[in-house]
Formats: structure tokens, sequence, C-alpha cells
């Protein structure tokens, strides 16, 4: 039992340095992302060469308290490989979800070290073919939404990033997972949309970075969901 209690004070700190680490890193890590990564239709965001795209404060302290919470739970709650996994990918949709709430614009690279970044969850997969249906998951609900979009609004409903988002996260998740952060997305951007129609007179039809929700609909996933999901499976 004393055993127990060193590893889980050790899991703990090891938490507080990572959060720690990552909050702080996640903003002077976009700040010195390379400027043409965000090159759009060959044009760059016009403040893209500034020094602070994002200011330390308060930023450095929102983000290291929420990956701070989410270490500490998981650090109780899971082993450490998911920690770290599931840590990693976390960093990674942030720096992503930065870039689309800053410039509307996510770019290829994130998406890629965040296909890459599956390679942390190898061995906590039911079936090894797991994280490739997933992956055509995610990508066919972004080509049904991009279709919908279309067909009902006469426009795009995602953009190009949001549905390589969808392929790479589902590459990471799974087949349910990716279903999971979808709908969970879906939520967070509903009910954020609904406040700012109801209290800041916003437009239904403005246009909504994905990525944002999509941070909150993955974090919420991996650390809460996905545990009381395979609880009830059982």
């Amino acid at each position: 039992m004393e055993y127990y209690y060193i590893i889980i004070g050790a899991r703990f700190i090891l938490a507080v340095a990572l959060a720690v680490l990552m909050g702080s890193g996640s903003v002077v890590v976009f700040n010195h992302l390379p400027a043409q990564w965000f090159k759009d239709d060959g044009k760059l965001p016009e403040d893209i060469q500034q020094r602070q795209r994002v200011p330390g404060s308060p930023w450095k302290f929102v983000f290291t308290g929420i990956l701070g919470v989410c270490g500490l739970y998981m650090a109780a709650m899971d082993t450490l490989q998911y920690e770290l996994a599931v840590l990693f990918a976390l960093f990674i949709v942030l720096e992503m979800a930065i870039a689309d709430w800053k410039y509307m614009v996510v770019p290829d690279q994130l998406n890629i070290l965040l296909a890459v970044s599956a390679l942390g969850f190898i061995g906590m997969n039911e079936k090894w073919w797991e994280p490739l249906t997933g992956a055509g998951a995610g990508l066919a609900l972004g080509v049904a939404l991009l279709a919908l979009g279309y067909l009902v609004f006469h426009r795009e409903a995602i953009g190009g990033a949001d549905l390589k988002f969808l392929a790479a996260m589902g590459l990471v998740a799974g087949r349910s997972g990716i279903l999971w952060i979808f709908v969970l997305t879906t939520l967070a951007g509903a009910v954020h949309g609904l406040y700012l129609v109801a209290f800041r007179g916003v437009s239904l039809r403005e246009h909504k970075p994905m990525l944002p929700y999509a941070f909150v609909g993955t974090a919420f996933y991996f650390v809460l969901l996905k545990d009381y999901l395979e609880v009830l499976s059982l």
C-alpha cells in the first residue's frame, strides 16, 4: 500500500510538471511556428510575422490549468502510457485550436503530427486495424458534412483542415472514439453558438472555427468519457 501512494504521488508530480511545460509551451511553440505553415491560398495572415501572436498572459495560465486538471485526473485513473499519449495528443489539438481561432488556418503539419501521435496509443486498441477504420470513419464524417453543407446551405459546412482533422483524430481515437468526439464537438459548438446568438447578437450563419470546440470534445472524451464507456461495456 505504501508503494501505491508513492507511485500515485510521483504521478501527480509528473502531471503537474507536464501541465506547466505543455501549458506554457503551447504559447511559446505557437508563437514560433514557421509563418509559411499558415499560408492560405498563397497568402499569409496580416499579423503572422509579429513576435507575439498569442500573449503569454493569461493564456499560459489558462492552458496550464486545463492540461493540469486533465493530467491529474488521468494520473489517478489511468496508466502512465495512456496519460502521456493523451496529453501529447491534446497538446497538438490545442495548437490546432489556437491556429483556427486566431487565423482560421490550421497547418497541415499539425494534422500530420496528430496522426503520428496515434503511435502513443499502440497496444491500447482491441484490434490492430482499429486506427485505420477510425481514420476512415473520420474521413467519411467529414465528406458527409461537406456534402450536407452544399445540399442544405449551398456552401461549405466544413473546411479542408477540419476534414483532415477528423481523419487524423480517427486514427488516434478509433471508430467509436471519433464518433463520440464528433458528437461532443458539435454539442460544444451548438451550446456556444446559442450563447453568442442570445447574448452577443451573433448571426447563426456566421462562420465559427471548429477546432476550439474539437479540443473541448477531445479532452472530454479521452479524460472522462472513454473510461466510463469501457466500464459500461464490461
